[in-house]
């Protein structure tokens, strides 16, 4: 069950990346320069006040100097980066370990 879940939430953020990348892509033909938009900033578009959310959240659970160290850090990277990546990590980490058995059709040779 709980690889299922990784799949799904993973399939769902490499599809963000997805868009991400093809957002990013028109924007960058359009100023005839390569364009990548933060994560703060396609955060803040979901939710002007989300980014301040998280940083209550985790500033507690990481700690002041990891956060101000890390947090702006990652807040900074490529959105298409941070989904997709995540995405497929996610999606690798629910994925079976082992085929599916093949059902027998017994009495059919060929």
């Amino acid at each position: 069950m709980l690889s299922f879940v990784a799949r799904v939430f993973g399939l769902a953020l490499f599809a963000i990346g997805v868009v991400a990348l093809i957002s990013d892509g028109i924007s960058s033909i359009a100023a005839d320069a390569v364009v990548m938009t933060p994560l703060s900033e396609s955060l803040s578009l979901i939710a002007p006040d989300f980014v301040e959310q998280i940083e209550a959240v985790l500033k507690p659970l990481v700690g002041e100097a990891t956060w101000t160290e890390w947090g702006s850090v990652v807040l900074a990277w490529p959105t298409l980066a941070v989904a997709g990546i995540s995405g497929i990590f996610l999606m690798l980490a629910g994925a079976r370990r082992s085929p599916r058995p093949t059902k027998s059709h017994v009495g059919f040779t060929i």
